[in-house]
């Protein structure tokens, strides 16, 4: 719907701000229908981490015309063509940052690290941080993948879907009591301890987001340095958000990308970025 939070103009005011950047002359665009993951290699991502009855059920709506998974989370005719393209933005960003080639930035829509092996929630119909995750693993036996979340939304569908992944290392932070629930109490958990909530006091800025950054989620992540750390980067912490109520400003969110990039000693290029939530526009 036309009033809806997740809408195409956030992808069009990411690119805006990008493009008007001081540092707009260092970046270099890619289209996912340019690089060199396919459709196929989307969907094989994608089975990696969804029953083939969801990714059914995704495709069979929208070649249908469209209809709601819920009150919340939409498929529009196109979404699967979208989330083929998402995924392949996610794919490209990941294999980039493994192959030492980063930081890149994966740009794509709706946040999707609510999306279970077959359900779609919190906007999402797909998974892309696990999908990309698992496809690298897949590739890479050998490689280890950590992901931080700082969507202001605890990353159910991602921590679900590689809770049973030694390889993986996940940690969210998060607000307490948010959508969807289960990341209320901050906790080490998992069959191998690889997953690490970090909820925030409702109303939490600055200090305390990047308190929890640096001294709890990043020495978690990189305690062993992985080969690609990939950040769910969701927007939705902002003050202006309509969907939560940290207080946090554009300015601490570059703070947090610049810990990520220059801090504890991990190499930037191999950091992956990829967006989550975050629907305060301006």
């Amino acid at each position: 719907g036309k009033r809806h939070a997740e809408s195409p103009t956030r992808l069009v005011a990411a690119r805006k701000a990008l493009t008007a950047a001081p540092f707009a002359g260092r970046i270099v665009w890619t289209r996912a229908l340019d690089s060199e993951r396919t459709p196929q290699d989307a969907v094989a991502a994608l089975k990696l981490v969804h029953t083939v009855e969801h990714l059914r059920a995704v495709q069979g709506l929208s070649q249908s015309g469209g209809g709601g998974f819920d009150m919340d989370t939409y498929c529009a005719p196109g979404s699967w063509e979208a989330m083929l393209d998402g995924t392949r933005a996610w794919l490209h960003a990941t294999a980039l940052a493994a192959e030492a080639r980063g930081p890149a930035v994966a740009l794509s829509r709706p946040a999707g690290h609510h999306a279970t092996a077959s359900v779609a929630m919190g906007f999402g119909l797909v998974n892309f941080a696990a999908a990309a995750t698992a496809a690298l693993l897949t590739a890479r036996p050998e490689a280890r993948v950590s992901i931080l979340d700082w969507d202001v939304h605890y990353g159910n569908g991602v921590a679900d879907l590689l809770r049973e992944e030694p390889r993986a290392l996940y940690c969210s932070l998060h607000e307490f009591g948010g959508f969807p629930g289960g990341g209320e109490e901050e906790q080490q958990r998992g069959p191998r301890g690889n997953l690490l909530r970090l909820p925030l006091p409702r109303g939490s800025g600055r200090e305390a987001f990047l308190s929890a950054l640096r001294d709890k989620a990043l020495p978690f992540l990189l305690a062993r340095p992985p080969d690609v750390l990939l950040v769910c980067a969701g927007y939705d912490g902002l003050l202006a958000d309509p969907l939560a109520t940290m207080e946090l400003s554009p300015a601490d969110y570059g703070e947090a990308v610049r810990a990520v990039l220059d801090e504890h000693g991990f190499p930037a290029e191999r950091v992956a970025i990829g967006l989550e939530g975050g629907y305060a526009l301006d």
